[in-house]
């Protein structure tokens, strides 16, 4: 099939493993992406599944390996490549944001070759995905401090390829769908970077906090999913009832700091000014109170329960419900 992703090789029926170089640091010790790389024997499209472009929402990682590791290649047409980690200084120092630079890498694409780290690494991303991906799937979560429902995201810019980004988010198994849009839904992302190259890209999001047994089933549900609605893999993808539409929203941060304690679940769609949590002192006193700056708003994150929180951090995200859709 002559697809190669650095060391990694395609070869008809098998799980191949290498590494991408994206770097080096300072004694010389190579900076590597892992890749793994399932080849059904039939001739088909190849997808890429991504994890920890945020190198602290690890359960994409996860995910990724189990599904790989599990894939019959006999029944499998074309290829997936698996990248567990797209961001190994983010991960090994399980951060949001780079060791090296303190970029976060989701905000920085198309990137740059001659730029600083994190720049580099988003202009290397690009140009493979570029080179050999036909669809891009991004796994991602609430990281170590927050959690999120699954729900789908598809970066909406009216061209060709966001229209079958779609039709794919719908065939993933949730029925929430994020229509990203405007520079702040659209700017510096890892499917977005895929999106201007031509190619549909989807994000999920899934969990946060502890990586539970759930999370790994809806990750690995929506992975094969995606490969089924391709006709990758062999059966039918699941078509829901009815979709909800979330588009815009906000970052929600707090003003005092404590422990964030929970009043709303997410997932919740709530009333304007609903009290979505608040902040407790070490001597067990209200400080802050976060409410929903929208009606109809859709909770796409909150706090950890009791999470030691400063001033200032963001402690949720609502979304407002644009429309419902059905079959």
């Amino acid at each position: 099939m002559g697809i190669e992703v650095g060391t990694a090789v395609a070869q008809p029926g098998t799980l191949s493993r290498g590494m991408l170089r994206v770097g080096s640091l300072a004694d010389g010790s190579p900076i590597n992406v892992p890749v793994l790389m399932a080849s059904g024997r039939a001739d088909g499209p190849t997808t890429w599944v991504t994890g920890c472009v945020h190198g602290e929402e690890y359960g994409g990682a996860a995910a990724i390996i189990n599904v790989l590791q599990g894939l019959n290649t006999d029944e499998l047409r074309g290829t997936v490549v698996g990248v567990p980690v797209a961001n190994p200084p983010s991960f090994n120092f399980r951060s949001r944001v780079s060791s090296i630079d303190g970029h976060n890498l989701n905000r920085i694409f198309p990137g740059d070759p001659g730029g600083s780290y994190s720049l580099q690494l988003a202009a290397v991303l690009g140009e493979e995905i570029a080179r050999s991906a036909n669809f891009v799937l991004d796994l991602h979560s609430g990281g170590i401090g927050a959690e999120v429902p699954l729900y789908a995201i598809y970066k909406d810019d009216g061209t060709a390829p966001v229209a079958r980004a779609k039709e794919l988010a719908k065939r993933l198994g949730c029925d929430v769908l994020w229509r990203a849009q405007g520079e702040a839904g659209l700017g510096g992302t890892f499917t977005s970077e895929a999106i201007r190259s031509g190619i549909p890209a989807v994000t999920v999001e899934c969990g946060g906090g502890t990586f539970l047994p759930e999370h790994l089933r809806d990750y690995s549900y929506a992975i094969r999913n995606l490969l089924t609605a391709l006709e990758m893999l062999p059966g039918e993808a699941p078509i829901q009832e009815r979709y909800t539409i979330i588009s815009d929203g906000a970052f929600l941060h707090n003003r005092e700091g404590g422990l964030f304690v929970q009043d709303s679940r997410v997932g919740d769609i709530v009333a304007k000014d609903a009290l979505l949590g608040h902040v407790i002192n070490l001597l067990g006193e209200t400080v802050d109170e976060i409410r929903s700056p929208y009606g109809d708003a859709y909770i796409a994150a909150l706090r950890l329960p009791y999470y030691p929180t400063h001033a200032g951090e963001i402690v949720g995200e609502a979304i407002p419900v644009e429309s419902y859709e059905t079959v």
